[in-house]
């Protein structure tokens, strides 16, 4: 077999001896939170109400795993919900549980039939008090 005359510098030869370390890439900077309102975490009840894609009506009271002023998140194990879905709720926030008008923003597939659902609250339904009911 014929050899092949390459001419090779110096510094080649020392590059390809002596592999260069590379730099330590920076670690990419940790993603900024875009939720407006802080999130708390712990069991608090809301009741839902809603109609499936069919328009048959749904109902179910279940637990929110994180919550805020703006919405919340909670597991079931019902696949009738979507994105874009409008719901009535009830969320317990304390003393005061208004009914609100909300609109489902998230639904992700969960391990054991499960699905998780994000809510965000639109506003509150108007209430009827007993000064108003007469009028």
């Amino acid at each position: 077999m014929p050899e092949l005359d390459v001419q090779v510098s110096a510094g080649h030869e020392e590059a390809v001896a002596k592999p260069r370390r590379k730099a330590a890439a920076p670690a990419p900077a940790a993603r900024s939170e875009r939720r407006r309102e802080q999130r708390h975490k712990g069991p608090r009840q809301v009741w839902i109400q809603g109609a499936d894609i069919h328009g048959t009506a749904i109902e179910e009271v279940q637990i929110m795993q994180n919550y805020s002023r703006g919405g919340f998140y909670f597991v079931t194990s019902m696949h009738c919900y979507f994105v874009g879905m409008r719901l009535h709720v009830i969320p317990s926030f304390g003393s005061l549980n208004l009914e609100f008008v909300a609109e489902v923003v998230r639904v992700e597939p969960k391990p054991k039939m499960a699905y998780g659902v994000g809510v965000k609250l639109l506003h509150a339904r108007d209430l009827i008090t007993p000064g108003n009911a007469e009028r």
